[in-house]
């Protein structure tokens, strides 16, 4: 039996700068899964603003909200943009991208005080979701999105969101920002041959990314997810932060990842195949793809308790 399923798993370090100077980590990533729609989100906060780790924890949480709320009304406005007029087109993506960010800086305002004024929280933002084999994506300043297609027999990790850096190094671009409506950029559309992406803040960039593309070892942030809990994994990518790329880069360290899992339950270990059914009661949360697979997806309603056991066969 072929079983199907997202899965997310994301971590953080802290850079040898940050660590020299005695400052906190101001990466942030979050998830979350609700209702068949898996949400990731990560941020860097920007080193120039004082608060910079309150803003990227509270933007990648809202994106986060916002995206388990919204997709589908947030996929179908993209659809209507890309059918479109160009001058229509550009007044309805100018409209999403406003809605989006006051909701993100509607999150960050109930944050401000006396001390801690909305320009502190500054920090860049990607985003991504999936739900019913669609996509969406979005991201403000830099870092990258990267997303892992199976093509045949042949799987290869290509880039959907370049940084952007405002043409010098150590530039880069804020949700806080006055002109942030301009640097959000939104992409979408169905999954097919995609079966993960893979967020980085600008640290991890410096390795494994280049202008012509992402590295060949990218691959492997996938690979090793297959056939492995979210926990063990975490300590994994922990690992590889600290241990591999913070050789090559001073800046903070994040990483955040969706991967479709797809494992023969045959061959997994009996805890591991626990983890990946678990939260499933209902025919509701499964969907057969194959005669032999099935996708499940313990987000989804469940209509009621049925006899499951078949999954582990």
């Amino acid at each position: 039996m072929i079983i199907q399923k997202w899965k997310q798993c994301g971590t953080r370090a802290q850079g040898k700068d940050h660590i020299n100077a005695g400052v906190v980590c101001q990466d942030n990533v979050a998830a979350l899964s609700r209702g068949g729609v898996h949400a990731i989100a990560l941020s860097d906060g920007g080193g120039s603003r004082k608060y910079s780790e309150v803003g990227s924890a509270c933007s990648t949480a809202a994106a986060c909200r916002l995206l388990v709320e919204k997709f589908d009304e947030y996929y179908d406005r993209l659809d209507e943009i890309d059918a479109a007029e160009e001058g229509k087109a550009a007044k309805l993506l100018l409209s999403l991208r406003l809605e989006i960010l006051d909701v993100i800086l509607g999150a960050l305002r109930a944050e401000v005080t006396a001390e801690k004024t909305l320009r502190d929280f500054g920090c860049t933002l990607q985003f991504a979701a999936v739900k019913d084999g669609r996509y969406l994506v979005g991201h403000v300043g830099d870092g990258v999105i990267a997303g892992l297609y199976q093509r045949g027999l042949a799987r290869r990790v290509q880039v959907l969101s370049h940084p952007e850096n405002g043409g010098a190094p150590n530039v880069t671009f804020f949700v806080t920002d006055h002109d942030a409506k301009d640097h959000l950029r939104l992409s979408h559309g169905e999954c097919r041959q995609l079966e993960g992406i893979l967020m980085m803040s600008d640290g991890p960039e410096e390795v494994l990314y280049s202008v012509e593309g992402m590295h060949a070892n990218t691959q492997k942030l996938f690979d090793n997810f297959r056939g492995v809990g979210q926990a063990e994994y975490e300590k994994a990518l922990s690992a590889f932060l600290t241990k591999s790329v913070a050789k090559h880069s001073y800046d903070d360290l994040s990483l955040n990842l969706l991967y479709l899992e797809t494992a023969d339950s045959t061959g997994l270990s009996p805890a591991y195949l626990e983890e990946l059914l678990a939260g499933l009661s209902s025919r509701s949360q499964v969907t057969r793809v194959s005669s032999y697979a099935y996708f499940v997806d313990p987000t989804l309603p469940a209509r009621g308790a049925d006899d499951l056991s078949f999954l582990r066969s």
